[in-house]
């Protein structure tokens, strides 16, 4: 199965943590004599002059309620209470500041649904200062997602892209910004995998009531968020996104008993989603040894890959950034994203719908441009992938010369005279 064989060892930079964060992870997760010791291994990693990834330092504050916990007296923690704090304040901020913005969608007669850290907070942390946010993101249906960005607006809120027609239909969210920089996330549809006629209802029919800071809405039900939290966690990203790692941690802990399995297993089939939820709970089961009803791990790979999950996890469960230095590969990723959106159509709308996708993607005025867009893309790798290669060919020409001319030099310097001596008379 592409992804699940070749990331079963969890060592690809970019979709799992590396080996400092991995540590460091245990000793913000786990309980007892294991956290202990992998503070301390992971003290010995890392140099306190220098600042963290930002991937590491958002896990700071879940870091000192841990050793907290735990009495660790450490100089450390001075640093880490501050983040912790800190955190704590920022929180506090933002969903005062989110308050009247969720109030004016309620009381336009949207439904609302919190999602990722939000409910989180609320309902499982139980904590402002563990989990550090930056933005809200909230799901409407999607019939209502036009009325909800006009209230956003209504507020000074300003969207970052265009909300059409092609958006509302060929994306899953969009971002809004406010004068002081504040953001909101507007799903209607979450995560992206979720795209497509009916599959919102799988999280809206089982949502939980949930206060945000008085203002009545919703939450997924844990078996719906520990299926959005690895999704949206689990894909390539440049900067490891690792905090769905503990997120996934805190709904088992907290509410592992309300886990529908069977449900979490039939949406993975259903969806065409069995490898990526695998790997996300072999990944948990294996490093935080998390009890993982043994049933549910074989009947997801018992499940055969689609086609579609094939293509999507070369782009989703891989480094991309060397399929932008083929001619084709920014094409391919399109076309992966492409087949997400397009699942169950029949071959000739599947081909009129990509034509549309495409328009919409390269942000062109009409299908007739694609063509000569195309080929001009395709040419500019080309070269550029030329360009490399001549470039390596040069440097491994220049290292050949070098290797024979200190071969040379060294049978001068053994001979004392050079190697091609004229014959004498």
């Amino acid at each position: 199965m592409i992804g699940r064989i070749a990331n079963q060892d969890f060592s690809l930079f970019g979709l799992w943590p590396s080996h400092e964060q991995d540590i460091m992870l245990r000793a913000a997760i786990l309980n007892g004599e294991p956290a202990l010791a992998a503070f301390h291994e992971w003290l010995g990693l890392i140099d306190l002059d220098q600042d963290f990834d930002p991937a590491t330092f958002r896990l700071l504050p879940l870091l000192y309620g841990n050793l907290r916990k735990l009495g660790v007296t450490h100089p450390i923690m001075g640093r880490l209470k501050g983040v912790y704090r800190l955190t704590w304040y920022k929180n506090h901020k933002l969903f005062d500041s989110m308050r009247p913005v969720l109030a004016a969608l309620v009381h336009a007669g949207i439904r609302t649904m919190l999602l990722k850290g939000a409910p989180l907070v609320l309902k499982h942390y139980s904590n402002h200062a563990l989990r550090p946010m930056t933005d809200i993101d909230v799901l409407v249906p999607a019939a209502y997602a036009p009325r909800a960005i006009d209230v956003l607006k209504s507020l000074g809120w300003r969207p970052f892209d265009d909300p059409s027609p092609d958006a509302f239909k060929y994306r899953h969210a969009l971002m809004l910004s406010s004068a002081d920089n504040r953001e909101i996330d507007i799903h209607w549809h979450c995560p992206i995998e979720f795209a497509g006629s009916g599959n919102d209802d799988f999280l809206w029919s089982s949502a939980r009531p949930l206060d945000f800071n008085g203002v009545a809405t919703l939450a997924p039900d844990p078996t719906r968020h520990l299926i959005v939290t690895i999704l949206h966690g689990l894909r390539w990203n440049s900067e490891p996104p690792i905090r769905w790692i503990p997120d996934a941690m805190i709904l088992l802990r907290t509410s592992g008993g309300d886990i529908a399995w069977d449900e979490f297993v039939g949406f993975a089939r259903d969806q065409q989603l069995t490898c990526r939820l695998h790997l996300g709970l072999s990944y948990l089961q294996n490093r935080f040894d998390v009890p993982i009803p043994e049933g549910v791990l074989a009947e997801l790979q018992r499940v055969r890959t689609s086609v579609i999950e094939r293509i999507e996890n070369t782009v989703v469960l891989r480094d991309i950034r060397p399929l932008y230095l083929r001619p084709a590969g920014n094409l391919w990723i399109i076309f992966s994203n492409y087949c997400r959106y397009a699942r169950g159509a029949g071959p000739v709308e599947f081909l009129v719908g990509f034509s549309h996708y495409l328009r919409f993607r390269m942000q062109l005025r009409g299908r007739l441009e694609i063509p000569r867009v195309i080929a001009r893309g395709l040419w500019k790798r080309l070269l550029a992938f030329i360009g490399i290669w001549q470039a390596g060919q040069t440097g491994r020409r220049t290292e050949e010369d070098r290797t024979n001319s200190s071969k040379q030099t060294g049978i001068r310097r053994l001979f004392g005279r050079p190697i091609f001596l004229t014959r004498s008379r």
